[in-house]
């Protein structure tokens, strides 16, 4: 907006406007919209697990004392080779870590299986021990 000065002539006082704008509440309002923004940004914190993906490749596979998860088609639970219940999951886990002194394992699931179902074996290994969890690409047929 532009200012009003006062001006004295002779014939008495008159009101001259100012032609150049004053950017300065223009200014002040761009950087408290920029610091608002830089600290409203920092407090973004998202929520879930870190996951190692498969890259793809089909390298050779290195050999490792990691336990071997596998989810069938049919809901069947397979530790290291062994069938187990998903009620008796997480004693068999404990065991697997005890005799085998790992904290990874490796989880290989169909593709028909339900996320919630993989999501729960996921925890359960979690809540055992287990540190690490990656997740196995099936080759396809």
């Amino acid at each position: 907006m532009a200012k009003l000065r006062r001006i004295r002539n002779s014939r008495g006082t008159k009101f001259a406007t100012d032609d150049k704008l004053d950017m300065t509440p223009l200014i002040n309002c761009m950087f408290l919209l920029l610091i608002f923004f830089m600290v409203a940004t920092t407090f973004i914190n998202p929520k879930g697990f870190s996951v190692d993906l498969p890259s793809g490749q089909s390298d050779q596979s290195r050999a490792t004392k990691d336990m071997n998860v596998v989810i069938g088609q049919d809901g069947m639970i397979l530790i290291n080779g062994e069938q187990t219940e998903k009620s008796a999951l997480a004693a068999k886990i404990r065991q697997v870590i005890a005799e085998d002194k790992t904290s990874n394992a490796i989880l290989e699931a169909d593709r028909t299986v339900l996320h919630r179902e993989i999501v729960e074996v996921v925890d359960i290994a979690r809540g055992e021990g287990i540190e690490g969890i990656a997740f196995a690409k099936a080759e396809e047929r």
